[in-house]
Order: structure tokens, then C-alpha cells, then sequence
């Protein structure tokens, strides 16, 4: 066997190694999911005595999903829109128009990825402009938690862009919104649909946002919701692990199905960016 392939190997298995770390509270959870509350308690990765799918009808009826659903899906659509048009015409005119004053913008928009958001002046400017406890806030705030890394993208991609394509546009006639919108945009399809999924999935699984801004239960995505359901039925002295593990089950499948549809366009729109760059 050639050293090309026993590396090759080895860097498989080394791969599956990192999987199994992903893996395994996954398949532990999903077995505690179909468990009796009583067994569910000891964490094994044993099958179930017996099927408990009472434990998911219970994850429906009690911890309320699908409201859960509802609310995390009309929260992460519509910031991820926000965040990607914002940022995709926020980048346009930082590139197109390379000034002092862009330089420092752009400096500061980058800034935000990399530095970590203070919830308590966040939560202190929500409360000054009457947005707490509002899914509108929730909404805008999960937006501008995006635009930064969503801008990266941007900008790396719209530099790949000849302005002769501006010029030729603006000649012809064709006004401010009309070059961007319907000129520009399009071509930023690749990095719009990867920031949108990126997007999408942060907000999805914005557990710390929404429990600073949303106090209302009834407004709860179905991560936060999952942390409602695990305060309401456990105490002290026994914890419901059953409906539980059924319920984080419940709250893992969207986002699954998200990126498995998704990781296409991701992977796509993150090397057109590296190369346009």
C-alpha cells in the first residue's frame, strides 16, 4: 500500500473519530426520545424497553411546537432577508466607493464579527426604543446580529464585478436602485442564497437573543421554547427526560433539513467569495 493511501486512511478514520463526538449525544438523545421518563433518566445508549412515542405527541400537545415552529420560522426568514439585502447594498457602496469614510465603515462592520455582542447595553437601546418583548425587535436585532459576516461575503464577491457593468448601466440610463436591484443584485445570487442560510440557521438557534428581548413564553422560538419545556417539567427530584429528549429531537429536525437542502448553496457561496476576492 502506497504512504499516499495509508494517509489517506488514517485521515479517515481520524475524520470518523471527530464524527462519533457529534454522533453520539445525537443518537443518545434520539434513543432517550422513545424511552419511559424512568429509564430515559439514566442517559444509556441501550434501546428502549419499549416505544414511548406518547413522549412526542406530548412534545406537541404540552410544550407547544408548533408554536414554537411558527415563531422561530417568522423570526429567521424575515431577519435573514433584512440582513442580506441590508448587507448586500451596504458592501456595494463600500466597494464601489473606496473613500476615508468607507474604510472606517467597513472596519467597523467587520468588527462585529469578530467582537462578542454585550447583551445589557443591547437589551438597555431595545427597552429605549420600545422594542422589548416584541418579535419585531427580536426580528431586527437578529438582522443586525447577521449583517457583518453577511457583508464579508459581499464585498469579497461584488469586487469580482467590473464597474464597467455600472458605467454601461448609468450611460443607458438607469437610476441608483434600478443598477443595484436590477442589475447587481442578481449577480449576487450565490452569496445571497449562502448568507441567507447562514442567516437563517444563526436566528433559528438564537437562544441567548430571544431570551434577553422575548419575556412573553407565548413568543418563544422552539429553541427557547425547548429551555420552557425543560424548566416546566423537571424538579428537584425528577426531570420528564423522556418528553424532553423528545422535544430537543423535535427542535433539531428543521435545522437539519435546512442545511442538508442548503449545504450546497453554502459551500458554493463561500468559495465564490474567496475567489471573486
Amino acid at each position: 500500500m502506497s504512504r499516499k493511501k495509508v494517509f489517506s486512511s488514517i485521515l479517515q478514520i481520524v475524520c470518523w473519530g471527530f464524527s462519533l463526538v457529534v454522533l453520539v449525544p445525537f443518537i443518545l438523545i434520539l434513543l432517550n426520545s422513545l424511552k419511559p421518563s424512568a429509564e430515559a433518566a439514566f442517559f444509556s445508549m441501550s434501546f428502549p424497553s419499549e416505544i414511548k412515542w406518547d413522549n412526542y405527541v406530548n412534545a406537541f400537545v404540552k410544550g407547544h411546537v408548533l408554536r414554537g415552529y411558527y415563531n422561530s420560522l417568522v423570526m429567521s426568514s424575515v431577519s435573514a432577508v433584512l440582513g442580506v439585502v441590508f448587507a448586500a447594498l451596504a458592501s456595494f457602496i463600500i466597494v464601489r466607493s473606496t473613500n476615508l469614510t468607507n474604510k472606517l465603515l467597513y472596519g467597523y462592520f467587520f468588527f462585529g464579527v469578530v467582537a462578542t455582542g454585550n447583551m445589557v447595553t443591547t437589551t438597555m437601546i431595545m427597552s429605549k426604543l420600545h422594542l422589548m418583548n416584541s418579535i419585531t425587535g427580536a426580528i431586527l436585532l437578529l438582522a443586525t446580529q447577521g449583517i457583518s459576516f453577511a457583508m464579508l461575503l459581499f464585498t469579497g464577491f461584488i469586487k469580482g464585478i467590473p464597474r464597467e457593468l455600472d458605467e454601461a448601466a448609468v450611460m443607458d440610463g438607469a437610476k441608483a436602485e434600478t443598477l443595484f436591484f436590477k442589475i447587481i443584485f442578481p449577480l449576487l445570487k450565490p452569496v445571497t442564497v449562502t448568507g441567507f442560510m447562514l442567516n437563517f440557521l444563526g436566528a433559528w438557534n438564537g437562544f441567548e437573543t430571544q431570551l434577553y428581548i422575548l419575556t412573553d413564553s407565548k413568543k418563544w422560538g422552539a429553541i427557547l421554547s425547548m429551555y420552557g419545556v425543560y424548566g416546566e417539567f423537571s424538579s428537584p427530584w425528577s426531570k420528564d427526560w423522556g418528553l424532553i429528549s423528545a422535544y430537543i429531537v423535535l427542535t433539531i429536525i428543521p435545522v437539519l433539513i435546512v442545511y442538508l437542502i442548503g449545504q450546497k448553496y453554502i459551500i458554493e457561496g463561500m468559495t465564490a467569495g474567496a475567489v471573486k476576492g
